[in-house]
């Protein structure tokens, strides 16, 4: 607080004199004219009323002196103990209250103006003399209390020992971080407020005009107790409280502990996450003390959000229902009432080196086939796990197919489609007829290229006739040695090789064929002709799958977010199945022909059921990871496969009534879980046994198994 040089006038006395100070005590003696009582009265008043701040280096020699007259004493404490109770209440009894004995205060002292006029003469301390009415006492000032109140009165602190100086460390560095202003302070902070003496020059005269009044005394209350109960009020609605934020951890904390501190790996990743993905919104951060802490710089970001979610976020006040949650669950069948469904590994195939592509199982369930990306194909035993036969490529194998009727097998490798005669034994039919000759059905047939006389056909060279050319294999190359007669060269890899269960059309799909019509191509084995049945696809899209309908001459092609459904009789499309999946992997068609499923690399499974509408009748999620395939069981069992990359394969229950009214019911009954994840797939391929309800599965762990 600046001080005031010795001679200055903090205000004008025109302005103090304009201005009435209320008198000390209201209740203090009146003078008497010539008294000398009454001069030392007026002397103290003028001292008090006085409007010079002056503060010199006299009042440093004076000070407060405690002449031990005002000691705290129980003489000091309240003798009415009624509390704060009016004292008005009291103004027709004879007492004031009672004391702590609980005995009564009487009236002591006088209230008339001729027996303090008379007391001003006789006493000759009454200036100084205070009436306390609620404990009926005079109370003394002493020089002390003079001089405390001369020093508030004169906008000074009460006692000198105040040490104004030393409030801040202006001269310690370490403690100085806030920013000091170099700017001398306005002359307005000094001055008297102009604005302010009028508004109360203002406020004044309303007064003394009358203008301005006291707010009336309020009315008594007056408790009726013989009236009836007064009608009870409309309840209003219950207040909907604001949802709460969520409390702060050790993370949002100034100096957190180790282990919430991010390492640089962690704050990397915490960089690349988005921000609606994000555990945290902040960093945590060490800091030595609080005043370190510098400035939030979402908190309006923040705020404002929170003001968002309270003003946008509709709420209502919902009755509570008394239900029993188990209720509302579905009423689902016992797993053990749905057997059979596999359960356990029953054999173990075993021998590739890389990750096993694709498996198929022949159409009696005595051979099982494997696609392995080691340049492998291996032919097993199923029931012993023995491996019959081993063929060797020059890249990888991508896939492979049985033909349903005859013992032979369409493989993917090189990128060529080889038709391959394995070599086993064959079983001869149930009514006796000897069965086809597979080394008959896959010789070339040279007819079906038109040459002339002399002249040898040039192969085709573009991609998009290569796609269609039939060739013989060569006597002398190594794959015609291991059992391929027939190839066809293909755009790209080959991701999916089906059979129509006729036997005599093979379907190939390579997604990132270059040109868009060898997308997905239709092989005849008898005419060994070659069908594109799409120039191209609406939207774009690549096909990612495809399937022969059971008993229709449909065919069913999966595109990356939706089913399409062509009959090939007619050439046109039936329908297309929307499935609101980003990325469609497998589709399988349940042997009645009436229901579709897909599965989808975003963690889903969609059936559809071709009696209603073109939209998704379940959508499935049992999976943490992308879905590879499923499957339907081909036989009699209601079963349904689903494999994935987090290394499981779910078993679901699922059964189709032949009354239309009925609605499937789909269980999951069983997960499978024996594979390992590696290089972040999983199971790849599986494939249900023709006639037992035996599941064959291939994953990236290089092991196929056989669960029973």
């Amino acid at each position: 607080m600046p001080r005031l040089k010795p001679g200055a006038r903090a205000r004008s006395s025109s302005a103090s004199s304009r201005l009435k100070r209320p008198r000390l005590a209201s209740s203090s003696s009146v003078p008497v004219p010539g008294d000398e009582s009454a001069k030392k009265e007026k002397s103290v008043e003028e001292m008090i009323e006085d409007e010079d701040l002056e503060d010199t280096d006299e009042d440093s020699d004076h000070g407060l002196v405690d002449d031990g007259s005002s000691d705290d004493s129980e003489d000091d404490a309240p003798r009415n103990r009624i509390g704060n109770v009016p004292l008005e209440w009291y103004k027709d009894e004879d007492h004031v209250g009672y004391d702590i004995a609980g005995e009564k205060i009487m009236r002591t002292l006088s209230t008339s103006e001729i027996n303090a006029l008379l007391e001003s003469k006789d006493n000759p301390d009454a200036w100084r003399t205070i009436k306390d009415h609620k404990n009926q006492r005079e109370v003394v000032l002493t020089e002390t209390d003079l001089e405390v109140i001369r020093r508030i009165r004169e906008r000074m602190y009460p006692s000198l020992a105040t040490d104004t100086t030393e409030m801040v460390e202006f001269e310690n560095p370490e403690a100085r971080i806030h920013p000091e202003g170099k700017a001398h302070p306005p002359k307005s902070r000094f001055l008297p407020s102009k604005w302010e003496r009028m508004k109360v020059k203002r406020l004044v005269s309303l007064l003394r005009q009358g203008k301005i009044r006291p707010p009336p005394p309020p009315a008594p209350e007056v408790w009726d107790l013989w009236a009836d109960e007064a009608q009870l009020r409309r309840k209003a609605p219950t207040a909907l409280p604001a949802p709460k934020m969520a409390l702060p951890g050790h993370a949002e904390s100034y100096n957190p502990p180790s282990e919430y501190l991010f390492t640089e790996e962690e704050k990397k990743e915490w960089e690349e996450t988005f921000e609606e993905d994000r555990t945290l919104n902040h960093l945590p951060q060490k800091f030595e003390s609080l005043r370190h802490v510098p400035g939030y710089k979402d908190f309006t970001l923040e705020r404002f959000k929170r003001c968002l979610d309270l003003y946008l976020v509709p709420r209502a006040l919902k009755q509570r229902m008394n239900v029993d949650p188990e209720s509302l669950l579905p009423k689902l069948p016992n797993p053990k009432d749905l057997r059979p469904f596999p359960t356990h590994i029953a054999v173990s195939y075993e021998g590739h080196e890389g990750m096993i592509r694709s498996v198929a199982v022949e159409a009696t369930g005595r051979y099982l086939a494997t696609a392995s990306s080691d340049e492998t194909l291996r032919i097993w035993e199923v029931a012993t796990g023995r491996p019959v036969r081993s063929i060797k490529f020059s890249s990888a194998v991508t896939a492979v197919a049985w033909n349903p009727q005859h013992l032979m097998l369409s493989v993917s490798a090189e990128e060529n489609v080889f038709f391959l005669d394995p070599q086993l034994e064959i079983q001869a039919a149930p009514d006796g007829e000897a069965p086809v000759a597979v080394s008959s059905l896959l010789e070339f047939k040279e007819a079906n290229v038109a040459k002339p006389e002399g002249e040898e056909v040039e192969e085709p060279t573009a991609a998009k006739a290569k796609a269609v050319h039939w060739r013989a294999v060569q006597p002398d190359s190594p794959q015609h040695a291991a059992g391929c007669r027939l190839s066809i060269a293909t755009d790209g890899d080959v991701q999916l090789l089906v059979w129509h269960h006729k036997g005599n059309y093979c379907a190939a799909v390579s997604p990132k064929a270059r040109a868009t019509s060898n997308q997905c191509i239709i092989h005849a084995l008898n005419q060994q002709k070659s069908m594109r049945p799409f120039a191209r696809l609406r939207g774009g899209q690549q096909v990612q799958s495809c399937a022969f309908h059971p008993s229709k001459p449909h065919f069913l092609v999966a595109t990356m977010r939706s089913v399409r459904i062509y009959d090939l009789q007619k050439q046109a499309q039936v329908k297309q199945l929307i499935s609101g999946a980003k990325w469609i992997s497998s589709v399988t068609v349940h042997p009645t022909g009436d229901h579709v499923v897909v599965g989808s690399y975003d963690r889903r499974v969609v059936w559809w059921d071709l009696d209603f509408a073109s939209k998704p009748y379940k959508t499935l999620q049992y999976h943490d990871k992308a879905v590879r395939c499923a499957t339907f069981h081909p036989g009699k069992f209601p079963l349904l496969a689903a494999c994935s990359d987090d290394a499981t394969v779910s078993i679901l229950h699922a059964k189709v009534f032949s009354d239309l009214m009925q609605s499937p019911m789909i269980v999951p009954v069983k997960r499978l879980r024996d594979h390992m994840v590696n290089q972040g797939f999983g199971v790849l391929s599986c494939a249900w046994h023709p006639h037992q309800p035996w599941l064959f599965t291939a994953g990236a762990d290089g092991r196929a198994y056989l669960w029973a």
